[in-house]
């Protein structure tokens, strides 16, 4: 019950990931943009990405082991051979003091490259689970097992996590949840078309192959996985969708122990609550309802076989990157394989690293910031925020559609913004934390249930502010709206994307732009429902959020015409919060790099203009072997006059847009 991704995703609003090209020599700025990357047979104003970026895509095709491509991905390859070397060093170090950090990290990583001894251990590191659920007789045993796995960490029938209260942001309060599915999300259930039945018949097939690597006949294994996917698809048809999702209200549903009890009679939240080892609890946030109540009815309908199977099955595919090859295997062949498109697994090393990043990023990233993050970038990272945050103020002062009440609203919000940069400033303390060289699966459950009890610990404490929900060395950047925070982690603030040496139009149109794009989450159709003190509630007047409303609308209806592939468009309501700060932060970028020039004016640079520069270093940021990825880039320049004159776009080009049909929010 770590906190669970769905509301990470949704509270933090997490911001997109943002690189920069690997410049060549025999260019004014090897670092900054490379003509070869681009296809000047294009016309900029006709597609502007494909003129940035075509010759890039052409000679970089999506490599077997991922299912995207893009110029994050050769940062991350860049940061993995830092933290390879990082994790090879302290798990050779004989002489590492016991309960360091890198002892830690090193014993992990040694027991999870330790493929013999995997090999032989196979499913042996679940024998205590399997054994626990064959003896189960009821359903206050399988309920039992449910309420140990979340104290474990491990997410079973349901999620949930502990954050902060949404409108009280000065405590923390539990989150119970959705959850208990094996597929992504409720629709791979719910739709009807003849590719997503046939999906669920892959799915049937894994699930079935799962259970026999534990041990089932192909036959049981077969009826066990049918009768799994119809107990998944109830709790699916009782799931909102994401697009409900996004809306924080279905979050937030206080309720007494006792009244939840009342609500599902056959699952005890006393009971789970004491498990947790939260008897003093007295309200939590029963945040769905709906689904809770099909939880309860199936929790007495469904055959005790079937719930024995679902735990066995939910265990095995929990754990199985962890086992030996053949779990590892099957994972990979229906979760990336078939639901991502990827060809070939990453070496073992990267999906080692990747877990360790997960289970003990900042014990990692401690030894990340030391060897690989220069003080400078920091102190440049600073300066452009400040630039940005006075556009920022500047542009809501000028705005004709926001009136003066919610326009004083919205500056004290902005006033109050903090900024996040590298690293924490209190690194996390893994002290309770035993890591020793048993197995690899020890080592992830171990992780999980430290992580489980240092949430459950926050609970009746002050709010933590240092607390960082990034590891330093990943390669993105996050808005949190309860923290009122943007936050931009050392692996992010690197070349060839962010270099303090370089002219302030490539930096601008990168990183300031990110920087840009978290800032205005702030003020997004999520952001803008929490106050400068991060609590949700409503410092809007009716007639700026109805006018508010027009203008992303519009942005909405562009975005839903964009033709991702084949016939499947895009949906521009489900991703309105992204599209509402890549639009407006460029925009800020903009005008903070216009106060960078008037410190530090430039002339062209490779024969482009800084404001060129500025609109090619957004495209070639966003380049990437995935269709969808250039609506990022073509959908905010569409709507920008500034892009228009920086390329003399006309009426008639297919970037243009006529004034009437263009969003102006911001």
């Amino acid at each position: 019950m770590r906190l669970a991704a769905i509301i990470v995703l949704v509270l933090l609003l997490m911001g997109g990931v943002f690189s920069a090209p690997v410049g060549a020599a025999g260019f004014t700025n090897e670092r900054g943009l490379d003509r070869r990357n681009m296809d000047t047979s294009v016309e900029p104003c006709e597609d502007f990405y494909q003129y940035a970026n075509g010759q890039w895509l052409k000679n970089n095709p999506i490599p077997d082991e991922y299912s995207v491509w893009s110029i994050s991905n050769e940062v991350r390859e860049r940061n993995f051979e830092v933290l390879k070397e990082i994790l090879e060093e302290a798990a050779a170090d004989k002489n590492a003091h016991k309960g360091s950090n890198r002892q830690k990290i090193g014993d992990f990583y040694a027991t999870a490259m330790d493929l013999e001894r995997i090999e032989k251990g196979g499913a042996g590191p679940l024998a205590g689970d399997l054994e626990r659920i064959a003896k189960a007789e009821s359903l206050d045993d399988i309920t039992a097992i449910i309420r140990d796995y979340h104290v474990e960490g491990i997410p079973a029938l349901f999620g949930g996590a502990v954050f902060q209260d949404l409108k009280n942001s000065e405590m923390y309060i539990i989150y119970a949840m959705q959850g208990g599915l094996g597929l992504p999300d409720r629709d791979y259930y719910t739709r009807t078309d003849e590719e997503s039945a046939e999906l669920k018949k892959k799915y049937v097939a894994h699930v079935s192959n799962m259970l026999q690597l534990l041990g089932d006949s192909p036959e049981k294994a077969d009826q066990a996985a049918a009768a799994i996917l119809a107990l998944e698809t109830r709790l699916a048809e009782a799931s909102l969708t994401n697009v409900e999702l996004r809306d924080l209200e279905n979050y937030y549903n206080i309720k007494t122990i006792e009244e939840a009890d009342v609500a599902t009679p056959n699952f005890s939240w006393t009971e789970y609550f004491q498990a947790l080892g939260m008897e003093e609890l007295e309200t939590f946030s029963f945040a769905h309802p709906k689904f809770f109540a099909e939880m309860n009815t199936v929790l007495d309908e469904v055959p005790l076989a079937t719930w024995k199977d679902y735990l066995r099955w939910n265990v095995a595919s929990g754990f199985a990157p962890y086992l030996s090859s053949d779990f590892v295997e099957e994972d990979f062949a229906f979760n990336q394989a078939t639901l991502q498109g990827t060809e070939e697994m990453k070496p073992r090393w990267k999906r080692v690293l990747t877990v360790i990043n997960a289970n003990l990023g900042e014990a990692l990233g401690q030894l990340y910031v030391e060897k690989a993050f220069p003080s400078q970038a920091k102190t440049s990272a600073l300066e452009m925020i400040g630039n940005l945050q006075a556009a920022v103020g500047e542009r809501i002062e000028a705005l004709d559609w926001m009136g003066d009440e919610t326009r004083a609203k919205a500056l004290e919000k902005l006033a109050a913004f903090n900024a996040k940069i590298g690293y924490p400033d209190e690194w996390r303390d893994y002290t309770a934390l035993e890591i020793g060289r048993t197995s690899y699966a020890d080592s992830v459950r171990a992780a999980a249930a430290f992580e489980m009890r240092r949430d459950l610990n926050k609970i009746g404490k002050p709010i933590d502010r240092n607390e960082w929900a990034m590891a330093p060395q990943a390669v993105n950047a996050y808005y949190s709206p309860v923290m009122n925070e943007i936050v931009f982690p050392a692996g992010i603030l690197q070349p060839p994307y962010f270099d303090f040496e370089i002219d302030d139009a490539v930096n601008y149109g990168g990183m300031g732009a990110v920087i840009g794009h978290e800032f205005m989450h702030g003020f997004d159709d999520q952001g803008s429902r929490f106050d400068a003190d991060g609590n949700m509630l409503n410092w809007w007047t009716e007639q700026d959020s109805e006018n508010f409303k027009e203008a992303t609308q519009i942005l909405v209806d562009q975005y839903s015409n964009f033709v991702a592939v084949d016939d499947l468009h895009v949906n521009g309501e489900l991703t309105l919060g992204e599209n509402i700060g890549d639009f407006s932060g460029l925009t800020m970028s903009f005008y903070g790099l216009q106060k960078a020039l008037a410190e530090n004016p430039v002339d062209k640079i490779d024969g482009f203009t800084p404001e060129q520069r500025f609109f090619l270093a957004w495209a070639q940021a966003w380049r990437r072997n995935y269709r969808p990825g250039k609506f990022r880039v073509i959908g905010p320049l569409s709507n920008m006059p500034e892009f228009y004159r920086a390329f003399d776009c006309q009426e008639g080009d297919a970037m243009f847009r006529p004034t009437e049909e263009r969003v102006v929010i911001w």
